[in-house]
């Protein structure tokens, strides 16, 4: 049985975001870290897809 968690575009865009800038902070101390880098991309990839 699947449960509506009743999130807006704007909310997960919000929260899509938040992540991103926790990644990045994390990158800049890491930056050859390829595991953060490909979760950048994705969660990118994710924000754009909702615009």
């Amino acid at each position: 049985m699947a449960t509506d968690m009743g999130m807006t575009n704007k909310q997960f865009q919000g929260f899509i975001r938040l992540a991103l800038e926790l990644i990045n902070k994390a990158l800049t101390k890491s930056p050859d870290n390829e595991d953060l880098q490909k979760l950048k991309d994705i969660f990118q990839s994710m924000l754009e897809d909702g615009n």
